[in-house]
């Protein structure tokens, strides 16, 4: 615990407010220097005065200061905004709730339904039991939301919903949600055998749990935290009922369609000896298959992987192999991904899955990539007791002991998964692997060019392969969501800074207002609109124009995005005055 005053008795210069800005993304003392225009040792200075100030020693503890000062900030101005309402006239009113909603934007939301079987005994026993199984799931759910960057909301009764794609959306939220799915319906079933009498289990022949899991676009507000009356939480609450008697987890097939490559899954028979079982309310359903039963095998799609004998060669001598999956737009890869995955379980390689949250913040990739191989090889880096000199070489480290065990396959996703791997582990850590049987595979997005996706085969040490090998291969056709929504522009937009993120709306709704006088318009500090140019760029959201500026990548992803947001205008305008 942080003990320091209250924020309102912290006064911040400009200077430290913008270190402490820069510090909650993670960046370094080299790179707080270059964005600033300062010297390094200005930096550690002014750090050092900064850090005093918070009642802090380390920039761990700074980051969570800085976020506990900016929710006292933001908990006072609502007071001051709702003080001043009510001061002021009523005309005030309708305004401030206009302002407040008047953004609304589509999201495709994945969730995920737990459903607690009833108590048929209600002993004292049996009560007490029933508690402590509800504190384990508790838990285990907690851990499970935090390492994947996902949302929860516990229910009356113990049973809870999670859910995917809002406030943050990424490449993979479907998949993301089968793993929940499977890892809880295993992690119940051996509860149930571990902790519960045999007089107990002989009561009750279903599962302690139902899970559902279901897909459905949202229209949402974009400055919401929580997500209320979703249909995605409704489909999903029908199939965990059901799910019950069925002691394995149900899904809808718009979640099937979208994450079909990545989960096992199982054909099931209506009585009537119909293939597809339907589900009132829900429609055609589908059966996720245990996690270790045989994933479906897709290189047929993917002319094969011609470019897979040369890296199981590499993996075969003893070294480590990089392959970054480029690829616009962004979705491409996740299937690709999963694709190269399953053919490396094939051929009895051991399988790891890494997503990147949707915030860059190193600590939070640390600490979601260190959570996320403890949930998949929990027992091996419980029995690991090497220690590390930093957490990112323990990655490194625990990676390169699970390979000892057998060839290691990483998969890692997210719009910039190459890079952030690289970021996390570090120079230290890439020579660590140089030497296992790791085969590293990470999604790299292209900034520029036409849809595309291709391979790049790096060898053992990604930052020093000058004569890498690049493959180009067929983009598959990929089917438009309900609503035309576009998952990969949705994760895009999450993951840009506020700045970067008003600026590319403004300008989707504006296409012929140049990007860069929307910018000038927005009043930013200059090294904020430097900034925030060169994260739209690197996001390959938008490109240097044949003239003068900035323009988007092209006319589709202008559309695209302009389609994802819905203002509301004047009826807003209308609802507030009627509210009020």
């Amino acid at each position: 615990m942080i003990k320091r005053e209250p924020a309102s008795d912290i006064s911040l210069s400009p200077r430290q407010s913008q270190l402490l800005e820069l510090l909650i993304e993670g960046k370094s003392n080299k790179e707080i220097s270059s964005e600033l225009k300062i010297e390094p040792g200005t930096v550690k200075q002014h750090l050092f005065v900064l850090f005093r100030k918070l009642g802090v020693n380390s920039r761990a503890k700074a980051v969570i200061a800085a976020a506990q000062i900016m929710k006292s900030s933001a908990a006072d101005s609502v007071k001051t905004k709702s003080s001043s309402a009510t001061n002021n006239s009523v005309n005030a009113a309708p305004k401030l709730i206009a302002k407040m909603e008047e953004v609304y934007s589509w999201r495709l939301v994945t969730a995920v339904a737990v459903s607690i079987a009833e108590l048929s005994d209600l002993n004292p026993a049996m009560i007490s039991r029933r508690d402590q199984f509800f504190k384990a799931l508790r838990t285990t759910v907690e851990h499970l939301v935090e390492a994947l960057d996902g949302q929860v909301s516990f229910l009356p009764g113990g049973g809870s919903l999670i859910w995917f794609g809002h406030p943050r959306a990424h490449l993979d939220d479907a998949d993301r949600a089968l793993y929940v799915a499977q890892y809880l319906q295993s992690w119940s079933d051996q509860y149930q055998k571990t902790y519960l009498s045999s007089s107990d289990k002989g009561k009750s022949s279903t599962s302690l749990i139902g899970i559902g899991v279901a897909s459905h676009t949202e229209v949402v507000s974009e400055k919401a935290t929580d997500l209320f009356g979703a249909e995605s939480f409704r489909k999903a609450s029908i199939l965990g009922r059901h799910a019950k008697s069925l002691n394995m987890p149900l899904s809808d097939l718009l979640t099937k369609k979208i994450a079909s490559i990545s989960s096992p899954w199982m054909e099931i028979q209506s009585k009537e000896g119909k293939k597809e079982l339907a589900v009132k309310d829900v429609g055609s359903i589908a059966v996720i298959a245990p996690s270790t039963a045989v994933l479906p095998d897709m290189s047929t799609r993917w002319g094969g992987f011609p470019f897979l004998s040369n890296a199981f060669d590499g993996i075969n001598s003893g070294l480590a192999q990089w392959l970054a999956v480029e690829s616009w737009p962004a979705a491409g890869a996740c299937s690709l991904i999963d694709a190269i995955g399953n053919c490396a379980a094939t051929k009895n390689f051991q399988i790891l899955r890494l997503r990147t949250p949707g915030s860059y913040r190193r600590d939070q990739t640390l600490t979601g990539f260190a959570a996320q191989i403890e949930l998949q090889f929990g027992d091996f880096v419980s029995s690991s007791d090497k220690i590390y000199p930093s957490q990112g070489e323990r990655i490194a480290g625990l990676l390169a002991e699970i390979s000892k065990v057998g060839p290691l396959t990483v998969l890692v996703y997210g719009l910039r998964a190459f890079e952030a791997l690289k970021a996390v582990i570090g120079e230290a850590g890439i020579d660590r692997l140089a030497s296992r049987q790791v085969f590293i595979v990470a999604a790299h997005l292209q900034d520029t060019g036409s849809p595309q996706i291709s391979v790049r085969l790096l060898g053992p040490k990604p930052n020093s392969a000058p004569f890498s090998r690049v493959f180009n291969l067929q983009m598959p056709a990929v089917d438009a969501l309900p609503e035309g929504i576009r998952v990969d522009l949705r994760a895009s937009l999450d993951s840009l800074s506020p700045v970067a993120k008003e600026l590319v709306l403004r300008a989707a709704n504006h296409l012929e207002t140049p990007i860069l006088s929307i910018l000038s318009s927005m009043k930013e500090p200059h090294h904020k609109e430097q900034a925030c140019i060169q994260e739209l760029t690197n996001s390959g959201l938008i490109a240097p124009s044949p003239g003068k500026g900035f323009e988007f990548r092209d006319l589709s992803t202008a559309l695209a995005i302009k389609h994802l947001c819905v203002p509301l205008g004047d009826e807003v305008s209308n609802t507030a005055q009627i509210s009020s």
